[in-house]
């Protein structure tokens, strides 16, 4: 069973063409890298698969990046894209 995501990859020391090496080739996340200042974002569209959580994802990509620069400083988010909450306005249709 997979469980679909958006992520967000926030780094400071690693460039866009490693971020994305890592992010969509390593791990095939749907995706691009963009760089503001001194920090690298990656916006991306992407499932876990075979139980995977969030937390465990996150390290192999922590783990991934620090290997390219071990002072990297690296963040990601995670929005389970399935059962966002929602406000509904109108009448009842049935």
């Amino acid at each position: 069973m997979s469980r679909t995501y958006k992520l967000t990859v926030e780094t400071i020391g690693i460039s866009e063409e490693q971020l994305n090496k890592v992010i969509r080739d390593q791990f095939g996340w749907d995706g691009d890298a963009d760089r503001y200042h001194e920090t690298t974002f990656f916006y991306g569209d992407g499932s876990l698969y075979g139980g995977m959580d969030e937390e465990t994802a996150h390290n192999e990509i922590y783990k991934a990046l620090k290997e390219i620069n071990p002072n990297a400083k690296i963040r990601t988010e995670w929005t389970y894209m399935e059962d966002l909450p929602f406000e509904s306005y109108g009448d009842i249709i049935e």
